[in-house]
């Protein structure tokens, strides 16, 4: 029996509408995290948020046991984009398989090691005891989140963002949600906040089976092939050892602050770098777009396209960063209050700057993953352990907090260096972000010289704003045209709407 031809190659979608879609789908959970982060502290308090975020943390980081499985199925898939959909199939059957096995074994690793972990925090008796009953839960959320991500890279693979961002804005409101409205109708008890993450992980994972039945879609044509397994895990491993140092290399500075100086500190560091990290969605927004694409390119098109990608984005988080660091201490002291910013306002805008590095660094890492060679990326982030845990314990014992936030911007920038030399793209990615680093680095300067909403502060923050968005204006001429053209636009519909009315 013959097998059926293959379909026609389905034509790509645009890169510009993907990238659409993908923003709008991370930037919404962000307005509801802004709403629920105060509301949070004000039910359960900041130490019982602070050993929450520790939670969650840990939980995340057993995702190392994906073993880079999800990553290497959208790289796979991406390029069996022309071929049968059984082959397609039978990759995704496949890791499935085998993130469902190592999901489990992470599951009681990780019920095993929170049992140490709770001793290592300085959380007292009460939260302990709250905390101790929930740990099964924790435990059942690695295997929960092993499959979503399989189910998440078939969709990446297949450039399905459209119906990827469909399921996962609810899948991210019931993530921030359900905790919450557990913590208001049973109380401000670590149990429940876990029990409420329980219930949206399971409601995720049948969500996304849902959903990928119907649009990848899954009609039994191919099953699990053997052949695949080596492939998954040949380029998989080194995904893997990425998984397994980065999120300790974002995770190390809270653990550290939450063993020397307790919860509290935590959420002082915790909530600015989250609302500091928000700026981050741009550039995940652009890396899980052009991933797919790029693995389906040849070498010097996927340069081409990185490298622009990069000159782009440095446009455009430039002045967003600028603006965002004197920006920190009002909003906090709006959104968390005036005591809490006190601590917290420089924690931010130090984080901003490793942010905007760690931003272009994610481009440069996505085209070296997607192109095959994730091992470099890898093993940088291996080398950079050890100096980063010496730096940060020395940092965090002689300026506190915010000897934490610097270690982190200061680990970026050698890890931002060390990817774009690597990568090759060419010579002027790089010597085109010399300029927008030192208007970095001087807003930085100018925040800590000067007080807040003084007059000197407001005055540096209007000029360094506008120095970045006229270099952004430079390097991105086309879009900042089309970026006034639309505000001609807008301004014309509303002239002839006022001589309407």
């Amino acid at each position: 029996m013959t097998d059926k031809p293959s379909p026609p190659p389905r034509e790509k979608p645009s890169l510009k509408r993907s990238a659409a879609l993908n923003f709008g789908g991370s930037v919404l959970p962000m307005f509801v995290a802004l709403v629920t982060t105060p509301i949070y502290l004000q039910q359960i308090g900041a130490a019982r948020y602070g050993v929450l975020a520790i939670v969650w943390m840990v939980q995340g980081y057993f995702g190392f046991l994906d073993l880079g499985l999800s990553s290497a199925t959208s790289n796979r898939i991406a390029q069996l984009s022309d071929a049968t959909p059984a082959e397609r199939e039978s990759v995704l059957w496949t890791a499935l398989i085998l993130n469902a096995a190592l999901g489990l074994a992470g599951g009681v690793a990780l019920f095993a090691l929170m049992h140490a972990l709770i001793g290592y925090f300085d959380m007292g008796q009460d939260l302990r005891a709250e905390l101790l009953p929930a740990l099964p839960c924790v435990a059942c959320l690695v295997p929960l989140s092993n499959l979503i991500s399989v189910f998440n890279g078939a969709m990446i693979g297949r450039e399905r963002f459209g119906t990827l961002n469909a399921v996962q804005l609810p899948v991210t409101l019931m993530y921030q949600t359900i905790p919450l409205v557990m913590a208001l109708l049973f109380g401000p008890n670590l149990r429940y906040l876990v029990y409420g993450t329980l219930v949206a992980g399971v409601t995720a994972l049948l969500l996304n089976v849902v959903v990928v039945w119907r649009v990848f879609p899954l009609r039994f044509a191919g099953g699990p092939r053997r052949v695949w397994v080596g492939k998954l895990f040949s380029y998989g491993a080194w995904i893997s050892v990425t998984s397994l140092a980065q999120p300790l290399l974002e995770t190390a500075d809270r653990m550290m602050i939450g063993n020397a100086l307790g919860p509290q500190a935590v959420t002082w560091y915790q909530v600015p770098f989250n609302l500091a990290g928000r700026v981050r969605v741009i550039p995940i927004v652009i890396s899980r777009t052009l991933f797919p694409r790029l693995s389906a390119l040849d070498a010097a098109g996927a340069a081409e396209l990185s490298a622009s990608a990069i000159r782009g984005l440095a446009a455009a988080l430039t002045p967003m960063v600028v603006f965002g660091m004197f920006l920190m201490h009002p909003f906090l002291s709006l959104w968390v209050g005036a005591e809490f910013a006190s601590h917290a306002m420089s924690v931010g805008e130090t984080i901003l700057v490793g942010i905007w590095i760690n931003s272009l660094a994610n481009l440069v890492g996505c085209h070296l993953q997607a192109t095959g060679r994730p091992g470099i990326v890898a093993r940088f982030q291996v080398y950079e352990m050890v100096p980063f845990f010496v730096l940060l314990w020395w940092a965090l014992h002689t300026f506190g907090v915010l000897g934490a936030a610097l270690a982190w911007s200061a680990r970026c920038l050698l890890d931002g260096v060390l990817l774009l030399r690597a990568a090759h793209l060419s010579a002027r990615p790089a010597r085109m972000l010399l300029v927008p680093a030192l208007i970095i680095a001087a807003a930085y300067v100018a925040t800590l010289l000067f007080a807040p909403l003084t007059w000197p502060s407001i005055g540096c923050w209007i000029g360094m704003t506008l120095v970045a968005l006229v270099w952004a204006a430079r390097a991105e001429p086309q879009a900042c045209a089309r970026v006034l053209g639309l505000f001609a636009s807008m301004r014309s519909h509303t002239r002839r709407w006022a001589q309407g009315q």
